[in-house]
């Protein structure tokens, strides 16, 4: 589960890399001579792994850095596959809990030196070292302990250069999602002192082993990465150039793209996509069911101990602590008109959790509660909220139903959803006053429980791991933000880190979707489609469910002249 937040950082970083300008042919037979130019938000936080948070950060990341194994989404089937990359091949042993990976032999680091299983191991080991205090911590859990403790180099064990061996304390599904994460190099990164890393000039300046490599950073303006001549994790990139450039606001990126001085927008507002694709013949919009979705958020527990401290005494919420009422404040809601509204074909109204993406998973026998504010009434007065007083305002034992929203400022459709729940809300009498709040500080609230209600957006991890959003331990799940706790969700949970094959987990997955619509722990709003507008001489793209630059080194143009004239390298 990760949270995203970009970082402006203030200083000029240029590099050149080996191979700059050639047209020299990789392994793909492809001529590097083509240039493709993205329009980002705003600038990266970290050209490390360890510590990206940015989804931007981390598909540049992955170019840079491959890791054992490459994924790819079956859409038929709602499941993750795998294939080589760094890894040629693999297979399991010790009753499946070990994998045993056999490394491409030749791969090198941009600076000379061979990759080898060495890298491997301290990479994880520099995952999992909290004194690194990496985003990926948790990804190292499931190895193995000895002696109830951690220890990389036991769990990641190096049998030679080209072979690594991964130790896990049980077989579960998940194995190979978390053994594939970035791959670092140890030869810079092991002597140097780990808590504080974070802040090392090396972050700025990668040497790493991919298909592209970086060669000039202008924070705050762009980001340009190069065909990398020398890969073979899989081959150099067929492009010779992929520029991310900074645009911050949103109608001059979409500008530039019309213009043609930028190939390629993500994020598109849903309004906007069917537009672009009527008045711009140049650009294809690709509109991917998604793994986002938007919610309202209620605090399931009282927030003036906030549930997670140490010592906390758990009590409900005075207006959210009954899932009735809750129930009721979804039937208030008309979220099929919210989703025609706004976003029109590029959403569908959500319940559970769990995307439709994953078909062997998704319960689709569950209906969402319908718009019915005659039977939220009814409920709300059978939980004993009533209008004592006659002033509109529903109020019980001398509290009144009035709350605040708080909503995260910069997100246009969560602002103009936030007024259109407001005036459905008052409908059944309750009062909801709508507060924008800083992106920084209402993720640091609102994860740790300071808030009566919000609304906010999650994407869902690709593996189904959903521990950090629906366990019940407040202290350890930060991310279960409503503060939701059932014991049957917590034994799903732990039964499903048991089984070998992820499919095998429909049933409990099933079940898992139709608790949680019963007790309606949040309001799920909609799914919304991830819309990307692309140049249409921009060729092999995979922009989808795992990403917009998905195995970029891929991408190539139909017109290199054209795709050229934009960049000035």
């Amino acid at each position: 589960m990760r949270l995203r937040v970009c970082f402006a950082l203030l200083f000029v970083l240029s590099i050149t890399l080996l191979g700059c300008g050639t047209k020299k042919e990789g392994k793909s037979g492809a001529p590097h001579r083509s240039v493709v130019i993205i329009a980002i938000e705003g600038d990266i936080d970290s050209f490390n792994p360890l510590f990206a948070e940015d989804i931007t950060a981390g598909e540049i990341n992955d170019l840079l850095f491959p890791a054992l194994v490459s994924s790819g989404f079956d859409l038929e089937s709602g499941e993750l596959k795998y294939s080589p990359l760094l890894a040629r091949s693999w297979e399991f042993a010790n009753q499946d809990r070990d994998i045993v990976f056999h490394m491409l032999p030749n791969a090198r680091w941009t600076d000379g030196k061979p990759v080898t299983a060495r890298d491997v191991q301290i990479s994880f080991e520099l995952y999992g070292d909290p004194d690194v205090a990496s985003v990926r911590q948790a990804s190292v859990d499931n190895l193995r302990r000895t002696g109830g403790k951690q220890d990389i180099r036991k769990s990641v064990e190096v049998r030679d250069d080209s072979t690594v061996v991964f130790h896990f304390a049980k077989a579960y599904a998940g194995q190979l999602f978390d053994a594939g994460l970035p791959i670092l190099p140890a030869h810079i990164l092991e002597g140097l002192p780990r808590k504080v890393l974070r802040s090392d000039p090396v972050n700025k300046s990668p040497a790493g082993f991919g298909p592209f490599s970086l060669t000039k950073w202008t924070p705050l303006q762009e980001i340009v990465l190069q065909s990398n001549p020398e890969s073979v994790v899989p081959y150099p990139a067929k492009l010779s150039q992929l520029i991310f450039r900074i645009i911050p606001d949103y109608r001059t990126r979409l500008s530039q793209l019309e213009s043609g001085e930028v190939d390629l927008v993500s994020g598109l507002r849903p309004e906007d996509a069917d537009k672009v694709a009527r008045d711009i013949p140049h650009v294809e919009i690709i509109s991917t069911p998604g793994r986002d979705y938007d919610f309202l958020g209620w605090n399931n527990v009282d927030t003036e101990t906030p549930a997670g401290s140490p010592g906390a005494t758990i009590k409900p919420h005075k207006l959210f602590g009954s899932s009735e009422v809750r129930r009721a404040l979804t039937m208030a809601i008309n979220r099929d008109e919210l989703v025609h509204a706004y976003l029109g074909t590029h959403g569908q109204v959500a319940f559970g959790g769990i995307s439709p993406l994953f078909k062997w998973a998704y319960n689709d026998s569950l209906k969402p509660l319908p718009f019915d504010p005659q039977q939220s009434r009814l409920l709300l007065e059978r939980e004993g909220w009533i209008d004592t007083d006659g002033d509109g305002i529903l109020d019980k034992n001398k509290v009144r139903f009035s709350f605040v929203l708080k909503v995260p400022a910069g997100n246009q459709l969560r602002t103009v959803v936030a007024t259109a729940v407001q005036q459905q809300l008052r409908q059944v009498k309750i009062e909801m006053k709508i507060d924008q709040v800083e992106r920084a500080t209402f993720w640091k609230e609102v994860t740790t429980r300071k808030y009566d209600a919000w609304l906010a957006g999650f994407s869902v991890p690709l593996q189904m791991q959903l521990d950090d959003l629906w366990g019940s331990d407040l202290e350890k799940h930060p991310f279960n933000l409503t503060g939701f706790r059932n014991a049957r969700i917590d034994k799903i949970l732990a039964a499903a880190g048991t089984l070998k094959g992820e499919t095998e987990g429909a049933a409990l997955w099933k079940e898992f979707q139709k608790i949680v619509h019963e007790e309606q722990p949040c309001t799920f709003l909609y799914w919304i489609n991830s819309i990307v507008a692309v140049n249409k001489h921009v060729r092999g793209t995979r922009i989808g469910v795992l990403g917009t630059t998905h195995h970029a080194w891929e991408w190539h143009v139909d017109d290199a002249g054209q795709a050229d004239a934009p960049a000035s390298y």
